[in-house]
C-alpha cells in the first residue's frame, strides 16, 4: 500500500468533522468493492484511538469471539460478548478518550446476527452523549442502501454522516502511473479504470500491453476474473447480469436489443439495469432536449467494458494460457476501445474539471449527448443563455481537418434545436497540428489539443506534490 492517500479530500473532511463533534456519531460508508474504503478508513484511524474489526462470512459465535478478542487486547482485559450493544457499552465505559470503532464488511455481521442494527439503534437512543464514533462500512451497495439507509431500516435517522465512495477521477487515477504521458495515461485508464485497487497494478516502467498481459490476461492474475467476482458479491443472478453486460460491450445500446440478446424479458430488464447503474457500471441516457424517445445504455466503467470485450469472449484461450492471439487483437483494436471510453470521460468528467473552466464562463445546468436518426453530437453542455457543442476525436488531426469537423458540428447543432443566443463549437482531439496553444479559441470555435492540455495539468500536479512533500 502507498504511504500517502490519493484524492478523497472531501471524504477525509467529513471524517474529521465527525471525530471533532461531540457525542455519539454514526458514520455509514459504502461503495463497490476495491473502491478504497478500507484504505481511507485505515488512513484516518491510524493516528487515532481506535478499534478496527473486519467481519467475514462466519457464524455469529465466531464473529463475536473475534470481536471479543480485539476488545480484550485493546483494554488488556479478558472479556467475551455475544451481542453488539454489550460491546459498545463496554468500549464507551472503559475508554478514557474518544474512540473510533470501525466494523468493516458490516453486512457479514448482520447476516449472522440480524438483530445487530436494531441493537445499535437502541444503544444510540439510550446513549446519545457516548464518546465514540461508530463506523459501519461495507461493499455490498444494495444491502447498505436497503438495510441501513432505507426508510424502514432500524438505523434510519440515526446516522450523522453517510459516505458513498465513488470511483476516482481520471487526473487522480493518473497519479498511480505518473510517468506515463497523457496519451498513455488515457489508454491505461481506458483499460484499468478509476478503481484504486485496479490502477495500482499499472507499472509505468512497462508498456500498457505488458501491464494488460501481466495483470488481466494471465490466468490467476488479480484482474483476470475481478469483473465476475464483483457481480457475484452484489447480485444473485450473476449469469443474467453478465449476459446483459456482454450485450452492451458488443455495442448494443437499445434496451430491447440488450434484453433479447441476454435472454431477459423486456418487462423485467429495467430492474437489472437499475442495479448495474447503482453499482456505477452502466449508465442509461436519453437524447438531450428530447422528451421521451429511446434510452441508450452504455458501460461507463472502463475495466468492465474492456473485460467484457476482450477477456470474457476469449476465456477458452486464456484458460489454456494461450495469450498471444488475445494480445494481438487488443493491440489492433486498442485505440477503437479508447475512443469509446474517451467520449464518456469527456462528458462525465473532463467537461466539468478541465474544459468548461478553461474555455467558457458558464454555469453548467445540463450535460449530455444528443442524437436523432443518423446524426449525433458527442457532448452537449447547456447553461443560461449558452450551449456548448463538443465533438470528441481520439485521433491526430491537422488544422484543415479540424475546421471541417467543426463545420459538420455546426450543421448538427442546427438540427438539434438546442441552440441558445450564444453557442460554442468545440473539437477535443488527441492532438491538433497547426495550433500554437493547447487550447485555441477562435471566437465561437474552440480547438482543444487534449494531449498537450492534460500533460500541462499533470506536470503542474506532479510539481505541486513534489514541493509539498516534507
Amino acid at each position: 500500500m502507498r504511504a500517502h492517500i490519493i484524492d478523497r479530500a472531501s471524504e477525509l473532511k467529513v471524517l474529521e468533522r465527525e471525530w471533532s463533534s461531540k457525542g455519539f456519531r454514526l458514520i455509514i460508508i459504502y461503495g463497490r468493492r476495491r473502491i478504497g474504503k478500507t484504505f481511507l478508513l485505515k488512513y484516518f484511524v491510524s493516528s487515532r484511538n481506535h478499534i478496527y474489526f473486519t467481519a467475514i462470512e462466519a457464524s455469529k459465535d465466531i464473529l463475536y469471539n473475534e470481536l471479543s478478542k480485539l476488545v480484550s487486547e485493546k483494554f488488556n482485559v479478558r472479556v467475551l460478548f455475544n451481542n453488539i450493544d454489550d460491546i459498545l457499552d463496554f468500549i464507551v465505559k472503559n475508554s478514557r478518550d474518544r474512540i473510533v470503532f470501525v466494523i468493516d464488511e458490516f453486512q457479514y455481521l448482520v447476516h449472522s446476527d440480524p438483530e445487530a442494527p436494531s441493537r445499535i439503534q437502541r444503544f444510540i437512543d439510550e446513549n446519545p452523549n457516548a464518546n465514540i464514533v461508530l463506523v459501519l462500512c461495507g461493499s455490498a451497495v444494495s444491502f447498505f442502501e436497503r438495510e441501513l439507509l432505507g426508510y424502514r431500516a432500524p438505523l434510519f435517522g440515526r446516522r450523522t454522516a453517510t459516505l458513498r465512495l465513488k470511483p476516482m477521477k481520471f487526473l487522480d487515477t493518473w497519479m498511480f502511473y505518473p510517468s506515463y504521458n497523457a496519451i498513455d495515461a488515457i489508454r491505461a485508464y481506458s483499460v484499468f479504470g478509476p478503481t484504486p485497487a485496479y490502477a495500482k497494478f499499472v507499472d509505468d516502467s512497462k508498456t500498457l500491453i505488458e501491464n494488460i498481459v501481466d495483470n488481466i490476461l494471465r490466468k490467476g492474475s488479480y484482474l483476470y476474473s475481478e469483473a465476475i467476482d464483483v457481480l457475484r458479491q452484489e447480485v444473485r443472478e450473476t449469469s443474467t447480469y453478465s449476459s446483459i453486460l456482454n450485450a452492451i460491450a458488443l455495442g448494443y445500446t437499445k434496451v430491447s436489443e440488450i434484453a433479447s440478446l441476454a435472454g431477459v424479458s423486456s418487462k423485467t430488464i429495467s430492474k437489472y439495469l437499475q442495479l448495474l447503474e447503482q453499482l456505477d457500471i452502466i449508465e442509461r441516457t436519453r437524447s438531450l432536449g428530447r422528451r421521451g424517445g429511446e434510452v441508450r445504455v452504455e458501460i461507463i466503467d472502463p475495466y468492465f467494458l474492456f473485460w467484457y470485450k476482450y477477456v470474457k469472449p476469449n476465456l477458452s484461450y486464456l484458460e489454456l494460457e494461450i495469450v498471444d492471439p488475445v494480445k494481438e487483437r487488443i493491440e489492433k483494436e486498442l485505440d477503437l476501445h479508447v475512443a469509446r471510453v474517451l467520449e464518456t470521460l469527456v462528458r462525465r468528467e473532463l467537461v466539468f474539471d478541465i474544459l468548461i473552466p478553461r474555455i467558457i464562463k458558464l454555469d453548467i445546468v445540463e450535460v449530455g449527448k444528443w442524437w436523432y436518426k443518423d446524426k449525433e453530437i458527442d457532448v452537449v453542455v447547456r447553461g443560461t443563455g449558452k450551449t456548448v457543442f463538443i465533438e470528441v476525436k481520439w485521433s491526430n488531426v491537422n488544422l484543415g481537418e479540424a475546421e471541417k469537423i467543426l463545420d459538420k458540428l455546426e450543421d448538427k447543432a442546427l438540427s438539434s434545436k438546442l441552440l441558445k443566443p450564444e453557442n460554442y463549437y468545440v473539437l477535443v482531439a488527441r492532438s491538433i497540428d497547426g495550433i500554437e496553444k493547447p487550447i485555441e479559441v477562435q471566437e465561437h470555435r474552440i480547438l482543444v489539443d487534449l494531449a498537450k492540455t492534460l500533460d500541462n495539468i499533470h506536470k503542474t500536479r506532479i510539481n505541486k506534490n513534489t514541493t509539498s512533500q516534507p
